[in-house]
């Protein structure tokens, strides 16, 4: 009796530690999306500039040695916009070499909206919630934003989670409805602070 109930105590043991052990590595982290974070971070200000209508658009200068060039991250070579912890990037033709100057030509189209692929990643050291938003800078048109939503939505909402290896990096292929050319912002807001992105879109470029 002895003997049994020493062997189930240590399969008990091993279950927990097993358990611990997949928590640690899955992936997984307590922000969901309407989580006390998440309702922090909506709740700062868009500090987006407003452009005259014929202004410059004072775009911001991307890097092409911001992101590793890891496989599993599409368009790693591309030019990455952003401060940190968290860059974007255009998949399709950029204009200039690290002018954030964005050609519509050849992007899909889908309700009004050009449907351009913008990969997001966070660094390996970031966990907790990203928040993104954006509009036009030069009007009134909002960005809408699509990861794995039914339907495009003004304010996107990614969690990166705990990583247990230093070097990989959270990835999330997406997609941003922009109304048409002219200057936008993009705002991206995470726990340690605001970084805003600067892009002009451009067409028969």
């Amino acid at each position: 009796m002895k003997k049994v109930t020493v062997a189930i105590l240590v399969t008990l043991l091993a279950t927990l530690t097993l358990s611990s052990c997949f928590r640690i590595t899955s992936g997984a982290n307590p922000f969901a999306d309407d989580s006390a974070a998440f309702v922090q971070l909506k709740q700062r200000p868009l500090t987006l500039p407003v452009i005259r209508t014929g202004d410059r658009c004072p775009v911001t200068q991307g890097s092409s040695e911001s992101v590793p060039p890891a496989p599993y991250i599409f368009c790693a070579g591309c030019l990455w916009f952003g401060r940190g912890p968290v860059y974007f990037a255009w998949s399709f033709h950029v204009n200039h070499v690290e002018d954030a100057v964005f050609s519509l030509d050849g992007v899909p189209q889908e309700n009004s909206s050009y449907r351009a692929k913008t990969p997001w990643v966070s660094k390996p050291d970031y966990e907790g919630p990203i928040l993104i938003r954006g509009r036009r800078l030069d009007g009134k048109d909002a960005l809408r934003f699509r990861v794995a939503e039914p339907k495009p939505v003004e304010d996107l909402k990614l969690n990166a989670p705990s990583r247990t290896d230093s070097a990989h990096w959270s990835f999330w292929p997406s997609s941003m409805y922009v109304p048409g050319p002219g200057c936008y912002g993009v705002q991206v807001d995470t726990l340690r602070g605001t970084d805003i992105v600067i892009f002009r879109a451009a067409t028969g470029n």
